[in-house]
């Protein structure tokens, strides 16, 4: 039970990482994102859809696909890591902007989700989405999670191109390359749950 309640603690820990990055750095600047929060921000872009409404229904939905895939533990820990996510990205949504530079808001952006989905997957969730995608990637046929994560989020964030131009998506890149960076160093499986501590 322990156990469970410090994996909750990490995941929410890595939802509000994740939120913070969206809400921060990567909104204000109008910047793209990959996956389920990538359309999201789209949406907002679009229709100013609340970000914390949309990304809980379409990974609900998603989480419907990978439901008989993964690990009932893995379910678990996901709806749990949607959960949160959604709470932060409403509770943070509208909180000023620290940075103008876009150069600034790729990276530390990229860096606090890289982060936050880092410690999600550290404590065997998943924040739906694509991350569903690349852990089925990595279950199948041995891809790293981070990149395949990297691959699955570049197709979203390209498509976005048509909304937030194409100097955006360049910087959208290099935002996801760090969170790539991150998460990797977050996930590398010889760390120990010490080192998630040390982390967080």
């Amino acid at each position: 039970m322990r156990k469970v309640g410090w994996d909750l603690s990490v995941i929410a820990l890595g939802a509000f990482a994740f939120a913070l990055g969206i809400n921060l750095f990567i909104i204000p600047q109008g910047l793209g994102e990959g996956g389920v929060v990538g359309v999201t921000i789209i949406l907002y872009y679009l229709l100013q859809w609340p970000p914390g409404w949309t990304s809980l229904i379409l990974n609900m939905a998603l989480l419907a696909i990978g439901y008989r895939l993964l690990p009932r533990k893995t379910v678990g820990y996901t709806l749990a890591a949607v959960a949160f996510h959604s709470l932060f990205l409403h509770l943070t949504e509208g909180w000023p902007s620290v940075a103008e530079d876009l150069m600034i808001n790729a990276l530390f952006g990229g860096a606090l989700i890289g982060l936050g989905i880092g410690l999600i997957i550290r404590a065997d969730g998943t924040t739906a989405g694509t991350v569903i995608l690349a852990k089925l990637m990595h279950k199948f046929w041995g891809w790293k999670i981070s990149y395949a994560l990297l691959l699955c989020d570049a197709v979203v964030a390209a498509s976005s191109v048509f909304i937030i131009g194409a100097e955006k998506l360049l910087f959208t890149i290099i935002m996801l390359v760090a969170a790539t960076k991150v998460i990797d160093w977050v996930t590398t499986e010889n760390r120990t749950p010490q080192s998630v501590a040390e982390i967080s």
